[in-house]
């Protein structure tokens, strides 16, 4: 029987041993990340990211993330905000989360806090594999919006799909009250709901252009910023119009100036303008035509404010008065097709009595 030395022994012993220990530690590590791996491929997984970028003030990949499960059109600004609301008086190491086994548009969960829902998430699996979780809100704030015919509509810097138009090739509203709409701006609308705050409206295809808040309808306008030109126009037609119900200005001025197949101008037509006082003083002052916006050509529409003031010998007294007014180029000439009377766009406002 060969002998083996003792030395030689302890060598051969302690090889083993190292061989051992390093293929132990092989084992456990590719355990773990096998382990690693696995937890990442559960939706779970995107809850406990979601929640540490959130200690971590991580905002901009949540508000990334949000895009990816969910598209939206609301600002960073405004999501970030939204956040920050929900999670201010939240000790993050006490939530717990459940399933909604309800849901039907993918993987919810209700994030719970003290016995109360705080928030709700939507998880879903991205191109690189791994899940991720979006804050489901619900906005108060809704839009409809018409935009040039063919343009391509951004809200908050995102380009807005067709899924959002509920109607192309159509006729502007600001245009309906016309008997013939041939001569109407062509547009695109688009309903957009459950914003969180104000949006900023813009179009892809080019600068310069604007937006207008209608004041009867609420419906926002898009269209190319108008010119002092045309601000003269929207000026000038302002005092010829606030002079008619003053008996300073004739139906047959009022008529040149408009278009006369409309509702707008049937409505003048037949408005009672005896009531108004003789008077011998009378001036406008603070006259402000602005927010124009052309939505084709042939067509404008802005808001113009003034003060009106009126005396005789026993009164006196001023108006402010805010129109929005919307224009038709007929024959080479601006014609108003539309008004809307709105004293809130004057700033003078609360001095009306």
């Amino acid at each position: 029987m060969a002998k083996v030395r003792t030395g030689a022994a302890v060598l051969v012993i302690a090889a083993v041993a190292v061989a051992s220990a390093a293929g132990s530690f092989l084992y456990v590590n590719n355990g773990k990340k096998a382990f690693r791996e696995a937890e990442a491929d559960l939706p779970e997984s995107a809850i406990s990211t979601y929640l540490s970028d959130i200690r971590e003030g991580n905002f901009d990949r949540i508000y990334e993330d949000s895009l990816l499960v969910s598209p939206h059109l609301n600002s960073q600004e405004d999501y970030v905000t939204a956040l920050k609301d929900i999670y201010d008086d939240v000790n993050l190491d006490m939530l717990s989360f459940v399933e909604d086994p309800a849901a039907d548009d993918g993987i919810h969960y209700a994030l719970v806090y003290d016995h109360v829902k705080v928030a709700e998430l939507k998880l879903a699996k991205g191109k690189d594999g791994l899940y991720h979780a979006s804050t489901i809100f619900s906005g108060d704030n809704n839009y409809r919006i018409e935009v040039p015919d063919g343009m391509t509509l951004m809200v908050n810097g995102i380009a807005v799909g067709k899924e959002y138009c509920v109607d192309n090739d159509a006729r502007s509203e600001n245009f309906h009250g016309m008997n013939d709409w041939t001569d109407a701006p062509k547009c695109d609308v688009y309903v957009i709901e459950n914003l969180l705050g104000e949006p900023e409206i813009t179009v892809k295809e080019g600068k310069g252009y604007k937006t207008l808040r209608d004041v009867s309808t609420g419906t926002i306008y898009v269209g190319k910023e108008g010119d002092a030109g045309l601000a003269q126009i929207m000026s000038s037609y302002a005092q010829t119009l606030a002079r008619f119900p003053a008996q300073e200005a004739t139906l047959g001025q009022v008529g040149a100036i408009s278009v006369t197949a409309s509702d707008w101008y049937s409505r003048i037509r037949t408005m009672q303008n005896a009531w108004f006082s003789a008077h011998s003083v009378s001036n406008f002052s603070n006259v402000k035509a602005f927010n124009i916006i052309q939505q084709d050509e042939k067509t404008a529409v802005g808001y113009v404010t003034f003060d009106y003031y009126a005396a005789n010998s026993e009164v006196s007294r001023t108006w402010h008065a805010g129109y929005q007014m919307s224009l038709l180029k007929v024959n080479g000439t601006w014609r108003i097709a539309g008004m809307a009377i709105d004293s809130e766009l004057n700033p003078l406002k609360e001095k009306n009595y």
